[in-house]
């Protein structure tokens, strides 16, 4: 059993860039799973995509990945499908003004039109060495919706259009709603968050909220911040992400995950 529990968010948390680890944040983490403290990538990318960034750690550090819907439980996957009825609506409501969106399995990434690069970097769920297959039809969309675990919508810019896609989902309520920036719309099973994950995983580790470290920066990490004690909002958190959190650290640029671990452990760094 761990004595600790430590869940950080990707893009803009631990990652500089979307893309890297710096050397401070690394080493603080490897020197702290040797004190028996167990780490977890909390992201809304897919788990394939995910495991890149696992890749610059170590196989050590576990992962809950597409926002809950697919993380690492001790017996080993665990998957929740976004489900037909909502990948459809989801379909039909950005086809409306033809906005981009990603579907995700564990292991797949599908798109509905074409996204520019820089819009899709900056979802953090797009890396050019990673294959994406074209949906171009709502036939080829059938052969695929029982596999989709999360999505997300993004913006061209006009987010009056966004705005509408968002109300027309929420409605329904068929799905999950959150963002992890202003310029999207994060799709997630019902009932299902990061949040979700964390608690499944306390549980299934033995270990509660009052030995839980949660790091972020979006609104979609709120939901696993309400089940730590120590819920840290980066210094580039968004101001409502701040509001929640019971501590701030610096940005994720200026290693702030890293400053506020080694300060907290100080005894055992």
């Amino acid at each position: 059993m761990p004595k600790y529990l430590v869940f950080m968010d990707l893009d803009g948390t631990l990652l500089c860039d979307h893309k890297h680890i710096s050397v401070r944040t690394k080493s603080t983490i490897e020197r702290l799973q040797r004190h028996d403290i167990m780490f977890y990538i909390s992201t809304g990318r897919m788990y394939e995509l995910a495991k890149i960034t696992q890749g610059l750690l170590n196989p050590n550090v576990h992962m809950i990945t597409s926002n809950g819907a697919v993380f690492d439980g001790p017996a080993g996957q665990e998957i929740t499908h976004l489900g037909g009825k909502a990948v459809e609506l989801a379909y039909e409501v950005t086809q409306v003004n033809k906005l981009p969106m990603m579907l995700f399995t564990p292991e797949e990434a599908y798109f509905t039109e074409k996204i520019p690069r820089f819009i899709a970097q900056n979802t953090g769920n797009f890396d050019e060495a990673f294959g994406y297959r074209e949906i171009k039809s709502f036939a080829e969309l059938k052969e695929v919706e029982s596999e989709i675990t999360n999505g997300v919508v993004l913006s061209r810019g006009n987010m009056s259009e966004l705005n509408q896609a968002r109300e027309k989902m929420a409605e329904t309520k068929l799905l999950r709603l959150s963002s992890s920036g202003v310029d999207n719309i994060e799709m997630i099973p019902l009932k299902t968050d990061k949040g979700t994950a964390v608690r499944r995983i306390q549980l299934e580790r033995g270990v509660d909220a009052d030995h839980t470290f949660v790091f972020g920066d979006g609104m979609n990490d709120v939901g696993m911040m309400k089940e730590a004690k120590y819920s840290v909002a980066m210094g580039n958190a968004l101001a409502e992400v701040k509001k929640i959190a019971n501590y701030e650290t610096d940005t994720n640029d200026n290693d702030g995950l890293a400053k506020f671990l080694e300060n907290f452990f100080k005894d055992e760094m």
